[in-house]
């Protein structure tokens, strides 16, 4: 069975970095993705600079990328003008995301739930009449280190607002890696069969190292596409202590000893964080790229 990746090491990956990447260099790093066999790839998300500088050059990495016609670009929008600066761009697919928490919602968006959901519906219907396929994602689904437990009634409400709106894909993200394997499997068995074939995306941090143990669970679930980062880079600028996704080369070793398959070279993303790892000039989250990197290790 077939499980698709989508790499946001170049938007989630970079965001809370202090080292600015060059746009030449992140568009190097998109074609060596493109060239291991990835076929979606989160290149930027369009939000405010001054708070989010590594994205700061968002419209012209979009200009510039070599694009590929069986690769989805997208790019991340928070509010009506991301949305507007992604069609400005000439991007095809728009991550429209909200948060299930008050407190997150505030601080990562500058909007309050309530607002949020109505910036959502303007966000996803401006999107539309565009003709651009929009991903619909839930932040915090899992939890919140500002409020806590995040009730699952709460965010089924949030999943029954979202798919109401027409959105082509449904993420929940675990933004702060708080979910664990039990209730995790259970809420998104509850979003696969609410979804009536909407495909659904799982977000893994992981912050509590439970990230691939989470992934087996989703597994279960029946989620079959999944964001990760190669090297695990990643996490949110406006969650405390906040960590990295799920690795890409880890995560497809795992998938691949439990019998799926992926379209993805383990070798080729290995190589992609071993460039980064030397473009940081320090180690990165995951674990697998230092074993890959020498040929005469085997890994089964």
């Amino acid at each position: 069975m077939k499980i698709i990746l989508e790499e946001q090491g170049l938007r989630d990956g970079l965001q809370t970095l202090s080292q600015i990447i060059p746009t030449e260099k992140k568009l190097e790093y998109i074609d060596m993705i493109v060239a291991a066999g990835i076929k979606r790839i989160q290149i930027a998300s369009f939000v405010h600079p001054k708070l989010v500088p590594q994205m700061a050059d968002a419209e012209e990495v979009c200009k510039k990328v070599n694009r590929k016609s069986d690769v989805i670009y997208s790019g991340l929008v928070l509010n009506l003008k991301g949305v507007e600066r992604g069609i400005a761009s000439g991007l095809d697919h728009l991550a429209c995301s909200i948060s299930a928490s008050d407190t997150h919602s505030q601080k990562n968006a500058r909007l309050t739930l309530k607002e949020a959901k109505q910036s959502f519906k303007e966000m996803v219907s401006l999107a539309k009449s565009n003709n651009i396929s929009v991903r619909g994602g839930i932040q915090c689904a899992f939890g919140c280190r500002y409020e806590g437990k995040i009730e699952m009634s709460h965010v089924l409400d949030m999943v029954d607002h979202h798919l109401d709106l027409g959105i082509d894909e449904l993420a929940l993200a675990d933004s702060t890696g708080m979910a664990n394997p039990k209730e995790l499997k259970e809420l998104t068995q509850k979003v696969v069969e609410k979804s009536h074939g909407i495909p659904v995306i799982l977000h893994l941090h992981n912050t509590e190292n439970k990230g691939y143990v989470n992934l087996y669970a989703a597994l279960e679930a029946g989620v079959r596409i999944f964001d990760t980062a190669f090297g695990g880079l990643g996490g949110c600028p406006f969650i405390k202590n906040a960590r990295g996704n799920i690795a890409t080369e880890d995560t497809i070793h795992m998938l691949r000893q439990l019998g799926y398959e992926t379209a993805a070279d383990i070798y080729k993303i290995a190589r992609i964080s071993y460039a980064m790892e030397k473009t940081l000039g320090h180690k990165l989250p995951g674990y697998l790229y230092n074993l890959l990197d020498h040929k005469d290790i085997k890994i089964i």
